[in-house]
């Protein structure tokens, strides 16, 4: 009788942890995340590079798009800018790309055959370098971003 209450109850955990897996890959990563282990690598990482100066990374899941990844980055380059006193910033570096990656799977032989099964993930990036401006250059030929304008008009839902 006690077998089978702990095997009920192994059963009712394992099940809830399967669930909690599904939900969590079914959105897109959220913008909050900072890359780490317990994240699978998504999220995002930010290196200051010079005084004025950031690079920006963002890798999102299967389920977050291009421009997902971008306005991410756009509104932590925003943040970034106007904390460190910068009114304006323009981006001198970016890349945005979706590429297939990861094959996770399991398999067994016998008889020399191979018995098993992977899956191959879609994972969206976005990398920046960001330069934060005191002043709007007169004669630029880079596009230059109001961080005020960005900070109340781009919001981090997806």
């Amino acid at each position: 009788m006690r077998f089978n209450k702990v095997k009920k109850l192994a059963v009712q955990k394992l099940s809830i942890g399967v669930i909690l897996a599904i939900a969590l890959t079914a959105c897109a990563t959220p913008y909050d995340t900072e890359k780490s282990f317990w994240t699978f690598g998504k999220g995002f990482e930010t290196m200051q590079i010079a005084a004025d100066s950031w690079q920006i990374s963002f890798v999102g899941n299967t389920n977050t798009d291009r421009a997902l990844t971008r306005k991410y980055v756009m509104l932590k380059s925003a943040e970034l800018c106007q904390k460190a006193g910068y009114p304006y910033f323009t981006f001198t570096n970016e890349q945005t790309n979706r590429d297939s990656v990861g094959q996770f799977g399991a398999g067994t032989t016998t008889s020399d055959i191979l018995w098993g099964s992977s899956t191959i993930d879609k994972e969206t990036s976005t990398v920046v370098e960001v330069t934060g401006l005191k002043q709007h250059p007169a004669n630029s030929g880079a596009r230059i971003y109001d961080t005020n304008y960005i900070l109340s008009n781009v919001s981090s839902d997806s």
